[in-house]
């Protein structure tokens, strides 16, 4: 099936390589100048526009989870495919740099996370898992989940819920919630006991950049 240029965008962001590119060394870059500099609609995603990849990198996660709590539940239906995953906190670098290490870095043990997928396998439920890159461009899609419409283990209200613990020896369940077309926004806890729920860690999903493949670990 060919993938619409509104649905699937991550592949107009791949630039041609130039000739003799490959073999050229980057110069080196002074990052420091990047700091303060106001970049927040460059990267427009969903349809409404009022949304930027600059602008969701740019939520705490403080923000993002006061976000959340105001957004409705996504259609099972409609979380259909791979997604890309992020994780901000704008103003934590000690939080950055350890998500980073943990969940963007190939030599982790869980790898670089690309994101989740999902697929609806009837009106009420559907399946899901997460991929990791790791180096030498091995992909793996594992970290399985059981998703389903449900009730908020965070606030009682309505969301699209994954349970982990459906396929792994964890109390780790994720919730989402619909910012814009193409643009979820979402919450992870694990069981704190007597009841309650961990403090939960704000991430989004975009997409879908691409449609549903299956899970397959290492082999």
């Amino acid at each position: 099936m060919p993938f619409s240029s509104s649905k699937y965008w991550l592949g107009a962001f791949a630039a041609p390589m130039l000739s003799g590119a490959a073999s050229a060394q980057p110069a080196a870059f002074d990052f420091d100048s990047l700091k303060g500099r106001p970049n927040l609609n460059q990267t427009v995603l969903g349809t409404s526009g009022k949304w930027s990849l600059e602008k969701l990198l740019a939520l705490t996660q403080a923000e993002g989870m006061a976000l959340w709590k105001t957004l409705p539940a996504v259609a099972l239906a409609e979380m259909n495919g791979h997604y890309l995953g992020l994780g901000p906190d704008a103003k934590d670098e000690v939080y950055q740099k350890n998500y980073a290490a943990y969940m963007f870095s190939e030599t982790s043990p869980r790898g670089y996370w690309l994101g989740k997928a999902f697929r609806p396998l009837t009106a009420t439920t559907g399946e899901g898992y997460n991929r990791w890159r790791f180096a030498g461009g091995r992909i793996d899609r594992n970290l399985r989940m059981a998703t389903r419409m449900g009730t908020s283990l965070i606030d009682g209200k309505p969301a699209f819920i994954m349970d982990y613990s459906a396929f792994n020896k964890t109390t780790l369940t994720d919730e989402v919630r619909k910012l814009d077309d193409f643009i979820y926004l979402g919450a992870a806890t694990t069981d704190a006991g007597g009841g309650k729920r961990s403090k939960p860690a704000f991430f989004i999903l975009v997409g879908p950049t691409d449609e549903w493949v299956g899970p397959k670990t290492k082999p």
